[in-house]
């Protein structure tokens, strides 16, 4: 996610992890046939109603600790909080959340087929 140190203070780290977290799974449920309309209206902004579709779906790449950070980031960045400059206490270290999102995203990658991995 390449943060400066600037950046990791406050919430525009939190505000664009969020962001990734929210993509990330919506470009899986997108890949599976739900429409943007569909998560625009039943998902909207909710990063753990998000993760709960994709895992009803029986995506299996969803790295430990992506789930806490939806539970900390999603209240927060659906409420538009993080947009304010409300600062989040993460529940991981800022190196580990940045890799259990690049873990995410790289297997959401495979798993619609973007850079030779399968459907899961």
């Amino acid at each position: 996610m390449a943060w400066t140190d600037d950046d990791r203070v406050g919430a525009q780290s939190a505000y664009h992890s969020a962001i990734a977290i929210e993509l990330g799974l919506k470009a899986y449920l997108l890949h599976r046939g739900f429409s943007d309309d569909w998560t625009r209206v039943w998902l909207r902004h909710d990063l753990s109603k998000a993760l709960r579709c994709v895992r009803m779906l029986r995506f299996e790449g969803v790295p430990d600790g992506v789930g806490k950070l939806a539970a900390v980031l999603g209240p927060l960045y659906s409420s538009g909080a993080l947009r304010t400059g409300i600062k989040p206490k993460l529940p991981l270290p800022p190196e580990i959340a940045d890799q259990a999102i690049c873990d995410l995203l790289s297997a959401v990658e495979a798993a619609i087929g973007i850079g030779g991995g399968t459907d899961q």
